[in-house]
């Protein structure tokens, strides 16, 4: 009776309980100290491991287990925020779309004068207010191929004379006479670009029913 074998499942339920008793239900799970990898190998050179050192909590092996995966084990990487290099790309072509703002274009005349139609003059005022907190210079478009210069520079006193009668004493050296930003439309790409916006809009509206 002393030298009877015990059976291979009750060598295995005893070692199962040994590990319990010492604090560890699995046999690569079991660990508490953060310098050991899940086999309880070490991560570094400062010394050794026990997979079962300290570790006295039965639940260490389960994955919502606050033991499980460490925090130093796992370092978050030293990456860029999520959306951090497209919103550089945004915020240029956002600058880019407000400086366009500040350009007084051929049409905000009335004809072939330098008076201001009622919508130049709205625009005029607009730009009036938003210079002191903007950097931007006031563009006054040229004639087209700059055929009659001397009319573009009357245009420019009169947009700077407003310009500082409405409170920006800078508006002489930062309003210049000089191209858009962007090349205009003419009436046929206009009427494409609109005819392709309003596809794209009924479209949404279409599938937003749905």
């Amino acid at each position: 009776m002393g030298n009877r074998q015990l059976p291979l499942r009750e060598v295995a339920a005893l070692a199962f309980s040994s590990m319990i008793a010492a604090g560890c239900t699995s046999t690569k799970d079991c660990y508490v100290s953060s310098e050991c990898d899940m086999y309880g190998q070490p991560m570094c050179n400062t010394g050794t491991c026990d997979p079962c050192r300290s570790s006295g909590q039965s639940n260490s092996w389960w994955p919502w287990s606050r033991n499980y995966y460490p925090p130093s084990r796992y370092p978050i990487p030293d990456v860029m925020p999520l959306g951090s290099i497209l919103r550089s790309h945004w915020h240029v072509m956002e600058t880019n779309g407000e400086a366009a703002d500040f350009v007084i274009y051929r049409n905000e005349f009335v004809d072939n004068s330098s008076e201001l139609t009622p919508y130049g003059r709205d625009h005029i005022a607009e730009i009036a207010a938003r210079m002191p907190s903007a950097p931007f210079p006031v563009l006054v478009q040229r004639g087209i191929n700059n055929a009659d210069p001397e009319l573009d520079q009357i245009r420019r006193e009169v947009v700077v004379r407003v310009l500082a009668d409405l409170g920006n004493s800078d508006a002489e050296r930062r309003t210049f006479v000089s191209q858009p930003y962007g090349n205009g439309l003419n009436s046929m790409e206009a009427e494409q670009d609109y005819a392709t916006f309003r596809n794209i809009r009924n479209a949404g509206q279409n599938n937003g029913g749905q």
